[in-house]
């Protein structure tokens, strides 16, 4: 017996053995992998190699960026798994770069986003990027026109969470999601209790 699985060993040695593909390789729905350095970056990586573009403060653009890549999947889902994996470094950066109001477009590849202006020429920079283009200018739009806004809203228009305002009798909170939000002084103290948030000091 021991005689025969030796054998049996030996053949296929002999052979030749065929190697086994990973199953993300064998999946005919993942587009080939992409060469842009930055893809691998972890946080820490990238916090290293940006660290003067994360420093930046001020306003942000709204932008749009076409992704490179295209699938001809006529399965919904297929194609929205072959679109996702070619925006996840795009994303992957983004979060990286703390942009805000994120949103992927897997029919267009394109992905929306409010973010610094630094980041516009790094972005265009990359292998799996097209285009950036910006969709509005935020200066554009009076201060007026922003305070009255709600407070999550006046984010998505750019504005950090220093710049936020609340109308009067109102105090700013970041609520423990990390989102603003704008409470009467009695509300804020019960809700500080409760764990819901903390009154947010300038």
């Amino acid at each position: 017996m021991k005689l025969v699985i030796f054998v049996f060993i030996f053949l296929i040695i002999s052979m030749g053995i065929t190697p086994i593909i990973p199953f993300s390789d064998a999946d005919s729905t993942i587009p080939s992998s992409k060469s842009n350095s930055d893809n691998a970056f972890t946080a820490a990586t990238f916090a290293q190699k940006y660290k003067d573009e994360l420093s930046a403060t001020g306003k942000r653009v709204s932008v749009v960026i076409k992704v490179a890549g295209d699938s001809e999947n006529t399965d919904p889902a297929k194609r929205a798994k072959e679109i996702r994996y070619l925006q996840s470094y795009v994303l992957k950066f983004l979060s990286f770069s703390n942009a805000v109001n994120v949103v992927s477009d897997q029919q267009r590849n394109e992905i929306t986003a409010q973010m610094h202006t630094v980041w516009i020429p790094i972005l265009e920079q990359r292998s799996d990027v097209i285009s950036v283009a910006i969709l509005e200018d935020i200066q554009k739009t009076t201060k007026e026109d922003l305070d009255g806004l709600p407070p999550m809203k006046q984010q998505s228009h750019g504005r950090s969470i220093d710049e936020i305002h609340c109308k009067s009798g109102y105090v700013l909170m970041i609520k423990s999601s990390g989102d603003p939000a704008c409470v009467t002084p009695m509300s804020a103290k019960n809700l500080v209790l409760r764990g819901w948030g903390e009154i947010y000091q300038k």
